[in-house]
Parts: C-alpha cells; sequence; structure tokens
C-alpha cells in the first residue's frame, strides 16, 4: 500500500485544499479524525483533513498503547462500551496484526476471594469480546507462576490469572489511518491550525487555516465541518459562536518508563494503585513504560502537560508490593502525559466517568465528536460517517475493510521479525522494533537506507526518509517521538540522534542553518523536560 505522505511536497497538498471543495472537512488529526479520513474516504466521498501540531502530537500519541476493553469498566456496569472495545481488539488485529498484536497480561491475586472476583470478571470479558478458545484465560500459582514471571513477589500474590489485551503503537496507528484515507483519495496536512469558520446563509462553508511551516492562509470549502479536535473541540466551537451542549472535562493521564535492567518483568502486569486504580507495567524494547494516572486537569489543554513529582511516585508505589523493586524518580528515563476528553457527568470523578462517545450537531451545521477511547476509534469513525452521509444525502455503502499500511503479511509479528533478521543480517532486537514500527513495510524501510544514523545505534537511516517522504514528517519532534519512536523508548538514543538527523531533514525539506539550528534547540529544549518532574 502506498498512501505516502511527503513532506518536501507539502506545498501541493496546500494548494490542493484550496482548489476543490470537500464533501467533508475534519478539523483534527488523532486517532478521531484518523479513522474519520479513512473510512469516509473509502466510502467516496471526498475528504480533507487539517491538523494544527502534528498528527497525533497530542492525546493519540500519549495513551497506555492498548487496544483494550478496560476490565474495570465491567465493575461500573459500563457492559456496552466494555463489549464494543472488546470486539473492537480484533477487528483492529486483522487490519494491522503489528499495531494491535495479543499479547498475555499477568493479573497477580492476594487471596482466594480476589481470585474469584478476578477470573469471574475476565470470563465475563472474554465472553463479551467472542475470545476463541485457545486465547482465553489461565490461572497459575507455585512453581508455574515463578517460571512464569519470576519477579513476582508470591508472598504477597501466590497465584495470577493470565488473559489476552493486545498491544498497539498509538501515534503509529494514527499515521496508518491517515495514511490509508490518503491512498483511498483523501488529503491530510499537518501544522495547518483552524483559525475561522467561514459561513454563507449562516451555514458554515469553509475553514481558515493558517500554515505554521510559512505563515501562509489558506481556505478551505467544505459541504460539512467535523470537529474531531479532541481536547480542543471546544475551541472549534467558540470559533463557530457554538456552545456544547454538555460540558467537557479533561482528565490527566500520565505514564513513565523505566530501564527494563531494573525492572525486568516478562510480560505485561497489571498491578493496582494505592487508591486501586489500575497501573499497567509493559515491557517494551530496552525500558518498561508504567501507566496510568485519572485526575481532574483544570487548566486550558496542551500538549505536553507538565508532569509532577507526585505523580511519579504514585506510579512507582505499586513495585515495591509487587516486585519487590525500590525505584523512584531518578529512575525514570522519560515520562509522558496525556489529556482525555471526557463528557462531564455530575458527581463523578474522572475515574467514573464513562468513555462512551456522542455526536452534536450546530445551527449552523458542524458536527461535533466528543468522548471515546482509543480502542473504539472505528466505531467513533462509523458513526460519525453515518451522520455525515445522513446530512450530506449520501447513502452509507459497505466497504471492504482494507489493510492498514504495513498490516497484510501471514502469520504472527514474531515470524515476520524472524524473516526480517534473516533476509538484512538483523538482531532481534532490531528486526522485532522495526516489525513492530512498519509490519510488511519494514523492508521498505531499510531498503531507503540500512545504515545506523549514529555508530552502534538501532535507528536506520531509511527510517528518516520513510519519516519525510511517507509520513509528513516535517520538524525534528516528529521524527523522534511520533515516527521512530526512539525518543519515548530508546530515550538515550534518542540525544545523540539530534544533530545528525537535524542535517538530513536539512537536506530533504530545504532548511537554511538558521531554521536548523531553531529545530535543534527546541528538541533539547523538549527533551530536557522528559525526565524533570515538578
Amino acid at each position: 500500500m502506498d498512501g505516502g505522505l511527503n513532506g518536501a511536497l507539502r506545498n501541493q497538498s496546500l494548494a490542493t485544499l484550496e482548489s476543490q471543495q470537500f464533501d467533508i472537512v475534519v478539523v483534527g488529526g488523532g486517532i478521531t479524525g484518523a479513522g474519520i479520513l479513512r473510512l469516509a474516504s473509502l466510502q467516496g466521498l471526498s475528504v480533507a483533513l487539517v491538523e494544527a501540531e502534528d498528527f497525533a502530537a497530542g492525546t493519540s500519541s500519549k495513551s497506555t498503547k492498548l487496544i483494550h476493553g478496560g476490565l474495570r469498566y465491567l465493575a461500573m456496569g459500563h457492559l456496552h462500551v466494555v463489549r464494543r472495545a472488546v470486539l473492537e481488539r480484533k477487528r483492529i488485529h486483522q487490519l494491522a496484526a503489528h499495531l494491535a498484536e495479543p499479547k498475555w497480561l499477568l493479573v497477580p491475586v492476594a487471596n482466594r476471594i480476589e481470585h474469584s472476583k478476578f477470573r469471574l470478571g475476565i470470563s465475563l470479558y472474554e465472553r463479551l469480546g467472542k475470545v476463541d478458545k485457545a486465547e482465553r484465560h489461565f490461572n497459575l500459582s507455585g512453581g508455574a507462576l515463578a517460571e512464569h514471571e519470576p519477579l513476582l513477589n508470591q508472598k504477597n500474590y501466590p497465584d495470577a490469572c493470565i488473559y489476552r489485551e493486545y498491544l498497539t503503537d498509538d501515534a503509529r496507528l494514527v499515521l496508518a489511518n491517515i495514511r490509508a484515507g490518503v491512498y483511498a483519495g483523501g488529503v491530510a496536512v499537518n501544522r495547518l491550525q483552524v483559525t475561522g469558520l467561514l459561513k454563507q446563509q449562516n451555514k458554515i462553508s469553509a475553514i481558515r487555516a493558517r500554515c505554521k511551516v510559512s505563515g501562509e492562509e489558506v481556505i478551505v470549502r467544505g459541504r460539512l465541518i467535523i470537529n474531531a479536535a479532541g481536547p480542543w473541540i471546544e475551541k472549534i466551537c467558540q470559533l463557530d459562536d457554538s456552545a456544547l451542549p454538555k460540558a467537557m472535562v479533561l482528565s490527566k493521564g500520565v505514564h513513565i518508563t523505566v530501564p527494563l535492567e531494573k525492572l525486568p518483568i516478562k510480560q505485561m502486569v497489571f498491578t493496582t494503585a494505592c487508591d486501586g486504580r489500575p497501573v499497567f507495567m509493559i515491557p517494551r524494547g530496552k525500558v518498561v513504560f508504567i501507566g496510568t494516572t485519572d485526575g481532574l486537569y483544570p487548566a486550558a489543554a496542551e500538549i505536553w502537560p507538565v508532569v509532577f513529582r507526585h505523580e511519579v511516585d504514585y506510579l512507582l508505589q505499586p513495585l515495591e508490593q509487587y516486585f519487590g523493586v525500590k525505584l523512584n524518580s531518578e529512575d525514570c528515563l522519560t515520562s509522558w502525559a496525556g489529556l482525555r476528553p471526557l463528557i462531564h457527568q455530575p458527581g463523578k470523578s474522572t475515574q467514573q466517568i464513562s468513555r462512551r462517545d456522542e455526536l452534536w450537531l450546530s445551527k449552523s451545521g458542524l458536527l461535533t465528536i466528543a468522548g471515546g477511547k482509543l480502542t473504539g476509534y472505528r466505531l467513533m469513525a462509523e458513526s460519525a460517517v453515518g451522520m455525515a452521509c445522513k446530512l450530506l444525502g449520501r447513502v452509507v455503502s459497505k466497504v471492504a475493510d482494507d489493510y492498514l499500511p504495513g498490516g497484510d503479511f501471514a502469520g504472527t509479528v514474531g515470524q515476520l521479525s524472524i524473516k526480517l533478521a534473516r533476509w538484512f543480517s538483523l538482531t532481534a532486537v532490531q528486526s522485532e522494533r522495526l516489525v513492530r514500527l512498519y509490519g510488511a513495510e519494514a523492508e521498505a524501510v531499510i531498503k531507503r537506507g540500512d545504515k545506523s544514523v549514529i555508530g552502534g545505534g538501532d535507528i536506520l537511516l531509511g527510517e528518516i526518509l520513510w519519516a519525510i517522504e511517507t509520513e509528513a514528517a516535517l520538524g525534528i519532534e516528529d521524527v523522534l517521538y511520533r515516527r521512530t519512536r526512539v525518543a519515548v523508548y530508546q530515550p538515550q538514543e534518542a540525544a545523540k540522534l539530534i544533530e545528525p538527523v537535524s542535517a538530513i531533514m536539512a537536506a530533504k525539506l530545504g532548511w537554511d542553518e538558521q531554521r536548523r539550528t531553531n529545530e535543534v534547540k527546541m528538541i533539547q529544549q523538549r527533551m530536557s523536560t522528559d525526565g524533570c518532574f515538578a
């Protein structure tokens, strides 16, 4: 699959935006907007998507990176939300196995009562999700459990339930959906901020947007504007002079990473914090990431919310109880915080609010999609596109659910990784990393440049070129945080990549020395805050 987004051809994309009237203009390049772009384009609608920052720069690159239904929502009675989400795991896996990889999740239990509760909940969870018999949970104790997870403190947790969840890479899932939408005929442009909504006869007919690269202003005409801006939906509604029908609240979710050598767990582990909230421990490459928090965020939405030391302490607290490991904030390599946009429910905390999604239509015709969660992004897209077709007088047709870019391979991620290692003389670690990022496209990425960007490093030249020429990377942050993911999973290598990556990008994107220097300063400042906590 092609579906490329060449950052060097940005001017052509901007010209395309201004040259026609689209059926739909989507505002927001997170997972919700990306899903809408793909599905609407597959429906044969002409669709444009604009994103103020980079694709997936906000919430959609800062999740726990699980495609899951949420066991805790069962206890809240949100069966419909859970059923929909659990069934979606398989659907996403079928489209891109490297971006929805089934993994065993270990749930330690302290006593028989707790064990019975989890077994009952997981059994219901599996029934709701129509889980195949071979994929259903199993239970371990004693020596079998010690072999399965040697680090677990069996004095505190003598038993465990182990069940399937699906590991994703959220930012790359967004990029895959956007590229699929472009391949199906859509247009997508990042770093294009909406500054106004234009109306004819009191109905919205276009958006006005400013290019953050050139400062150029563009007008994008659309028969329908869909507001999928996540935590920023209210800002878009303000441009329409319309109020949201229901109040929104922001919930902040913090994650941290620690070296795998300091927390050498063998698989994903479900733990609970001091307040009973789930905290996931997920090994990925050379790190383990831990999350998440769930607390009210009272300030205005921002791309990089500050991470506080007390939030880090909260996430580290379960380590000693579950694994006999004591770490502190100095052991953290990096962190990230995302903001969940939730539909307010009176009298409920952010932890209790349902993750349901809703569609709202303003008098001037702005269609806003609010709420939801990563796992249900396709269902949200179906709702939004269904409503859009109704408003546009179009019939919703059944479309072929094609693979996402990189998803068209047979077998498992592990099997593809073994083949790639053999074909290109890679280590198992290198090939596994590439397959999880790019799936079947890993071969094409390697062929663009199979040499490491820095001596002894894992990141290949082909990855930088692919990010620019196929995935619309316009800045160093785009490459290191959301394309190669090295700043998230290998932060020590990321710092060494700044200068060589800046040189490659300058050559490809036509930066002068001043622009290159500014980019270097910005990314150095960004990275300097990753492991520092207020």
